[in-house]
């Protein structure tokens, strides 16, 4: 029996700079998710892969690998301007209706079975509608804990009611963690797939984990007020014998913030900044260095970063997030409670003590090992998608 091959696109409008690493467009988490996925999917035979990105540049098609790449050129017609929004201008509904009608046309292009997108916002609703008239299939996919804040997950504006719409229309939706699951089902009334985050995860304890080679702090995220580097420099003021690393990606909107992080890490002797966005080998060789990863942000969905660190046999810190209660549960970290006092003294306890890093390191690589496995996830993701047979019509 032939298995029939399925097309699935997955909507990444921030992911193109990790296909084209020379293009140095900034990316996050939930974009490394889409690549890793995108990459494992496309090495099956039986599955057509794309992906849509959005750039500066004239819009086009490229081959990575297996992968298509689909480049659509940012037009900003839903960048709205608050004072036409509050008025309802003609023009600015004009827009919304000609981008719509563009998104149409560009999937309709695509061509795919399953159009896959993450994070809140007012596209969403527009996806839905889209997948609805061209009789394909819409995934929404939860990546952050605000996805579900009610009633319209933090997305503000004249068509914020198309979020919680598209939410309703989902042909299916994806959750990373219980608690989302949870959340998604008494706001929306929604069941979900749990799919956790997945990575390549080493069949070996790294050998720093071993040798005790771990050195120094690691902080990994966007220049944006939710992930406060800040905190981490705080961090880094507290402990002046411990190498300390951000690794940042500039964010536009904040550009304040931006400054201020360049000046301030500048004046501390014991802090390295990365401005650039490096190869996947130098990221990760500074989650395997490092002794201990810290996360300051104010909420997140199932950090990418924290299976990042896990894999590497690296204890996590977090100032306030803790997904299902992983870091507690497992051992493999501690979550400060919005604390930087508990924060400050748990990272100067357990930079102090070796033993008690490398044992939680260990646990850490063997909880990653358990949970968060590429290959699982592609599986499930297949499962899903095979799932979802088409509309009748």
């Amino acid at each position: 029996m032939t298995t029939t091959r399925r097309s699935v696109c997955l909507i990444s409008p921030l992911g193109y700079g990790l296909y084209n690493q020379a293009s140095r467009y900034p990316f996050g988490g939930a974009e490394v998710q889409f690549f890793l996925l995108a990459k494992e999917l496309a090495n099956d035979p039986a599955y057509a892969v794309s992906v849509l990105t959005t750039v500066n540049e004239p819009g086009g098609t490229e081959a990575h690998g297996r992968v298509t790449v689909v480049k659509r050129q940012a037009r900003g017609r839903l960048a709205e301007d608050r004072r036409a929004a509050r008025l309802l201008s003609l023009d600015t509904w004009r827009g919304y209706w000609a981008s719509f009608r563009e998104m149409r046309e560009l999937l309709r292009t695509i061509d795919a079975d399953v159009y896959v997108h993450g994070g809140a916002g007012v596209e969403v609703g527009a996806y839905a509608l889209i997948c609805r008239l061209l009789r394909r299939r819409f995934v929404y996919v939860v990546v952050s804990s605000a996805d579900l804040d009610e009633p319209y997950g933090k997305v503000e504006g004249t068509l914020k009611h198309l979020y919680p719409l598209g939410l309703r229309l989902a042909d299916a939706i994806v959750c990373e963690t219980e608690e989302q699951q949870a959340s998604l089902k008494a706001r929306y009334g929604r069941d979900s797939r749990l799919i956790r985050t997945g990575y390549e995860i080493p069949d070996r304890l790294p050998e720093t984990a071993v040798s005790g080679g771990k050195s120094g702090l690691l902080w990994v995220g966007r220049g944006h007020p939710l992930k406060q580097p800040d905190l981490f420099l705080d961090l880094a003021e507290r402990l002046p014998k411990e190498r300390c690393t951000m690794l940042i990606m500039k964010d536009g909107r904040h550009a304040d913030l931006w400054q201020r992080v360049l000046t301030r890490a500048a004046s501390l002797t014991n802090v390295t900044l990365r401005e650039a966005v490096l190869p996947w080998d130098e990221v990760d060789r500074l989650f395997t260095d490092a002794k201990l990863f810290v996360n300051t942000s104010t909420y997140e969905g199932f950090p990418n970063t924290f299976v990042q660190a896990a894999m590497r046999a690296t204890p996590i810190l977090s100032w306030a997030v803790d997904p299902d209660l992983v870091l507690a549960r497992h051992r493999i970290g501690f979550c400060a409670g919005r604390s930087f006092e508990r924060l400050a003294a748990e990272a100067e306890r357990l930079c102090a003590s070796e033993p008690q890093r490398a044992e939680m390191g260990r646990r850490a690589w063997e909880y990653a090992k358990d949970h968060h496995d590429l290959h699982r996830s592609v599986a499930e993701l297949k499962e899903l998608v095979q799932s979802l047979q088409a509309p009748d019509g």
